[in-house]
């Protein structure tokens, strides 16, 4: 069972549904994507009713807009009460806590950051909405000068995205504060299956240009990355499964992990791989459809995977404009972007004016040729970027 809604489903998803002839639900949305007549669409009374007389239901979705339709028509679903959980990061370090009982936090709404005396608490920290997406107002503070530069982006953000995302997605009223953790950052696409077993389809460690810098820019993986992480991982996520039901539970996670080998976690994004067209990269870098991988509850061979790809490196680039720039009196430049690359496995140009993200290309390289990489994670774009003015 699957819920397609706004604001992106990708081709090669619209492609699946239709292959794998997955029950959707049928909405105006659903019903406009390009490959609708070919889906195994399903009204309203009967999808809902479907999952509730089904015990752990596979379901799926493209968009965490969906959880509004499963609060409305099923808000006794044990599906429901877990993408709610987790979707609230205040209530998700509840949970986790119990883990890393050392990872202190605390919530503010936006009056009261405007009046917030930093001096009371511990630098550096990360300050992030309680309901967020795509890296939208996350900042990273180290002293009061840049606790000054991340308020004001903040109720810039607050302004400029209270009418992109519905607020059960992006909620910029009420923000979390939390310790800022030293360590990798590494993001996995994962399920827990029936026997709430957990099965990883992907893992990237995610870069940043900056000690500052907190976004999406580059995630990059190797058959050195999952063969590091797989297991290590794979423990930590059946210490989380003792702490609650999740079978049948798909999830993006993204982590740090620190210099003694902890996992500290930094959000769990419930029903849903990574966003918009993210999730397909687990095709382009592995070969794993991982749509069919959870509906049909199959497991990655690792081993046969990453044996054809011991030479190359894969990034995967979320391509912001610049939040100081006014998007309406610029171009990007999508065609020099993606000349760039030596081997583009796939790109996808977004409407930037609309969404937060300009492009989203996934690429190769031998992995003698990190640089490639390099030159994007550190570049202030502006060589990308037309001035119409």
């Amino acid at each position: 069972m699957i819920i397609l809604e706004k604001p992106y489903v990708s081709e090669f998803l619209q492609q699946t549904v239709v292959r794998l002839q997955i029950p959707v639900l049928e909405t105006e949305f659903s019903k406009s994507l390009t490959h609708a007549r070919e889906m195994n669409m399903l009204e309203e009374g009967v999808f809902f009713s479907t999952i509730e007389n089904t015990n752990y239901p596979l379901i799926y979705s493209n968009s965490e807009n969906s959880v509004e339709l499963l609060n409305r028509f099923a808000p006794e679903l044990r599906m429901t009460k877990n993408v709610n959980y987790f979707k609230d990061k205040s209530k998700l370090r509840e949970i986790f806590s119990k883990l890393n009982p050392d990872v202190w936090y605390c919530t503010y709404t936006v009056n009261e950051l405007i009046d917030l005396d930093i001096a009371t608490l511990k630098t550096p920290f990360v300050i992030k909405p309680v309901r967020g997406f795509a890296s939208i107002g996350i900042h990273a503070v180290h002293d009061a000068a840049e606790w000054n530069t991340a308020l004001a982006g903040i109720l810039q953000e607050v302004k400029i995205m209270q009418h992109v995302f519905p607020d059960v997605v992006v909620s910029l009223n009420e923000f979390l504060i939390e310790r800022y953790i030293e360590g990798t950052e590494i993001a996995i696409d994962a399920y827990f299956n029936r026997s709430g077993e957990p099965v990883i389809l992907n893992i990237l460690t995610h870069l940043f240009g900056s000690k500052l810098d907190m976004s999406d820019r580059l995630y990059m993986t190797s058959d050195e990355v999952v063969r590091k992480y797989h297991d290590p991982i794979i423990k930590y996520l059946e210490e989380i499964a003792r702490l609650t039901d999740l079978r049948n539970f798909p999830f993006h996670f993204e982590m740090r992990q620190e210099s003694n080998g902890n996992f500290v976690p930094i959000e769990i994004n419930p029903m849903r791989f990574m966003g918009f067209c993210v999730a397909d990269v687990e095709y382009y870098f592995y070969g794993i459809n991982p749509y069919e991988y959870y509906f049909h509850q199959k497991k990655p061979d690792w081993d046969k995977i990453l044996g054809s790809r011991s030479d190359k490196l894969y990034g995967m680039f979320g391509i912001d404009i610049p939040k100081h720039l006014d998007k309406s009196r610029i171009r990007f430049d999508y065609e020099k972007f993606i000349a760039h690359f030596s081997k583009v496995l796939h790109h996808v140009k977004m409407d930037y004016i609309k969404f937060p993200m300009a492009i989203y290309l996934f690429a190769e390289v031998p992995k003698d040729q990190f640089s490639e990489f390099e030159v994007i994670l550190y570049s202030d774009l502006y060589e990308f970027i037309i001035d119409d003015e």
